[in-house]
Order: structure tokens, then sequence, then C-alpha cells
């Protein structure tokens, strides 16, 4: 029976640990859709780590982005249907500007420190990928050229 017990509380408490640790990484979609970071302030202003472009070389409209994207054809506010997609769309003028992000992209910057960005070919963090360093940037994306459906953060 003390066992049972223990075996209870320590999943209970490696539950909490474990849920304390994912919201660094996770989003409710709001951020990246809503936030002021990813349009309203240019790349090297936003706290925001993550910037792609819609052209080569960091040109055209870009979005700056904070959190892992599922899918960047339908990142939704709260994680709950809403009817219809929710796409991430490019901003900051230039061409592109308003187009949705998904198989649009070709370069992107990683403002981060510490994780490596990594640009998904597929949804759900599959696929080919680009693993752009901390503090790098790809000036044509490789793997995930116009061909870029999820972001997310990573560690080596």
């Amino acid at each position: 029976m003390n066992l049972k017990k223990t075996l209870m509380v320590s999943a209970a408490v490696m539950g909490i640990g474990m849920s304390a640790i994912a919201p660094a990484q996770a989003s409710t979609g709001e951020e990246n859709q809503m936030s002021p970071e990813a349009c309203s302030k240019s790349q090297s202003a936003s706290t925001f780590k993550f910037a792609i472009y819609y052209n080569s070389n960091y040109g055209g409209a870009y979005r700056n982005i904070g959190y892992s994207v599922w899918d960047f054809a339908d990142e939704r506010i709260g994680g709950a249907p809403q009817g219809g997609t929710q796409p991430l769309n490019f901003c900051h003028g230039g061409s592109g500007n308003a187009q949705g992000i998904k198989n649009n992209a070709a370069s992107a910057k990683n403002k981060h420190s510490t994780y490596y960005s990594v640009v998904y070919f597929n949804s759900g963090y599959k696929g080919n990928s680009d693993w752009i360093a901390p503090g790098s940037g790809w000036s044509k994306l490789s793997g995930t050229y116009n061909e870029n459906a999820s972001f997310a953060w990573q560690s080596l």
C-alpha cells in the first residue's frame, strides 16, 4: 500500500515538473498571431527571436515568431478549432506582404543565444528541415526553400 502511494506521489510530482517546463516552448497560438512583437516591431526590436522572410537574402516581407508553430497555415488561437484556418502571414511590407508563410519562405534568422531554430518541410515538425544555429541565419533555406510548413525551437 505504501509503495502504491509513493508511486502515485512520484507520478504527480513528475507531472508537475514536466508541466513547469513545457510552457517555455508551448504556445496557444495567440502570441504568434496577436502579439505586437510579431508584426508591429522591427526584427531587431522584437523580443521574438526568430524571423522568417518571403525572399532570399532576408528580403521582402517577414514575420517575427516567438513560439513553435505546428502548422503555418493553421496557428489556432487557444489551440481550439475556430471554424476555418488561422494562417500566419508575412507582414512588415515588401514583396509577399500579407501572404501566408506556409510554402512561401525563402530565408530565416535566429536571434536566440541558446536554441536552434528549425524550419520543417511538413506540418507537425516532420520531414526535411533546416537547422539554423543560435545567432545566425540562412540567406537561402536549403531543405525547405518555399516548401515550409512548421517551425520549432530545438536544442542539441
